[in-house]
């Protein structure tokens, strides 16, 4: 805002510094061309002497000196006396004489004067100039006091600004530090509050929204941090225990060599019940912080879906299997070993879930580049408010928790795979009963 109201004072100066010289210029042009024809009447004035009275009262007006020359520079009239000792510019002289106004600005008597000289013919007689002159001490003292007060207002200009830029920063910033302390109050165990600070201020209401958002968000990642952990903890220690007290049975007495042989045969399949969920959660977390590179490869999803069937023969034997392949679905770029343990789990879950006699129905459908892969299985279906919870970790829509029904990581671990390929996966209930899973992979088509 100083350099703006500093430019601003130059510009005006600078203006009105021309303004007035044109003023003067104007005045000294109008003050010849006059006293020029005063001094071409039939009586000239001798040297020295008061001009008639009209051209002395404008001579007189702004400290102006007239001074009639003749063609050689001699002074034939002055107004006032001190005007004929005005300094002679010889070649400005001699250009009136040709007729063109001739402009000087010189020193005298301590002064800055402008001068004009032009050509005044009297009748009857040769050629005569008229050098008038005027000081430009008026000017010049005006144009300090258009400076001073210029230079104030900038000052106060300046100043101004920065109390009202003070007071409207201080207006401004005042509500999102209000906000600040309402969001530094808010921790870890704390994530259930929210920041009422200006709120319904419009000017505030998008950043408000934003962070209570992004608390929700915060707060939904906590609580199933929290889950997540109760559950991992509750998974582990069953087998944990069960592993313990096989051993302790095993210590308490001496056992036969088949005896031994039968504990740590179970002993193992507790181990490996343990492995399976370490390395499913490994899976899970690191297919959501995107840290498993893809090995994509031209892949017949089909022949994977035909396989894993394979696999299920006794498990759907009292169950009705219907399959439909997509015949003109070209091979997509997927990694196969992934796909086919997403396969494998939506069966799986397929199979858990669907009566003696139920229905099993795997279909696969081009999409766009990719495909699009669905199971459906009929049952008593998956209810509406737990739709949304399906493929968290561990969720149980009974939450009786029991070890025939698997880890309850095998439908997130199909989402996790699914998310890494840059698909979807949803759930969704079928009318008359049952569940349906669908999973959309918009992979590139294979060259």
């Amino acid at each position: 805002m100083a350099l703006a109201l500093a430019a601003a004072s130059a510009a005006i100066c600078w203006g009105a510094s021309r303004v007035l010289q044109q003023q003067l210029d104007d005045a000294l042009v109008a003050t010849a061309l006059f006293t020029g024809e005063v001094l071409a009447g039939p009586a000239l004035p001798e040297p020295a002497q008061r001009l008639p009275g009209d051209a002395a009262s404008i001579a007189h007006d702004g400290k102006r000196y007239v001074v009639l020359r003749d063609g050689g520079g001699r002074v034939l009239a002055a107004l006032p006396a001190l005007a004929a000792y005005l300094p002679l510019d010889s070649a400005a002289l001699a250009t009136a004489l040709t007729g063109v106004k001739a402009w000087r600005t010189d020193r005298w008597q301590g002064d800055e004067i402008r001068t004009i000289y032009a050509r005044a013919t009297r009748s009857g007689g040769g050629d005569r100039v008229v050098q008038a002159a005027a000081s430009l001490v008026p000017i010049r003292s005006m144009q300090r006091e258009l400076v001073l007060a210029l230079g104030a207002v900038v000052l106060l200009g300046t100043l101004a600004t920065l109390v009202g830029a003070w007071i409207l920063a201080g207006s401004a910033v005042r509500p999102v530090a209000e906000i600040t302390e309402q969001a530094t109050r808010v921790e870890a165990g704390t994530l259930d509050l929210r920041i009422a600070a200006h709120a319904d201020t419009e000017e505030y209401q998008g950043l408000v929204g934003v962070l209570n958002r992004m608390l929700e968000r915060l707060d939904l990642a906590f609580r199933s941090q929290r889950r997540l952990t109760t559950d991992v903890s509750h998974e582990l220690r069953t087998p944990l225990t069960a592993l313990r007290g096989e051993i302790e049975v095993a210590l308490r007495n001496e056992r036969s060599p088949r005896d031994y042989q039968r504990i740590l045969r179970s002993s193992l399949e507790e181990v490996d019940r343990m492995i399976e969920l370490t390395e499913e959660l490994l899976l899970v977390t690191r297919a959501d912080a995107h840290l498993i590179r893809l090995g994509r490869e031209a892949t017949d999803v089909n022949a994977l879906v035909r396989r894993a069937l394979a696999g299920l023969q006794g498990p759907v034997a009292d169950k009705v299997l219907v399959v439909e392949e997509a015949l003109t679905a070209p091979p997509v770029a997927v990694d196969p070993g992934l796909i086919a343990q997403l396969v494998e789990r939506l069966l799986d879950n397929a199979v858990k879930f669907t009566p003696r006699g139920g229905r099993i129905q795997v279909a696969t459908a081009p999409l766009g580049t990719g495909l699009r892969l669905s199971v459906e299985n009929s049952g008593t279906g998956i209810a509406p408010e737990h739709l949304p919870h399906v493929f968290e970790p561990f969720f149980r829509a009974d939450q009786a928790r029991t070890r025939d029904t698997g880890l309850g990581l095998g439908l997130t671990v199909a989402a996790a795979i699914a998310r890494l390929h840059g698909g979807t996966i949803e759930a969704s209930s079928v009318p008359g009963g049952g569940a349906r899973f669908q999973v959309d992979l918009p992979v590139p088509s294979a060259a």
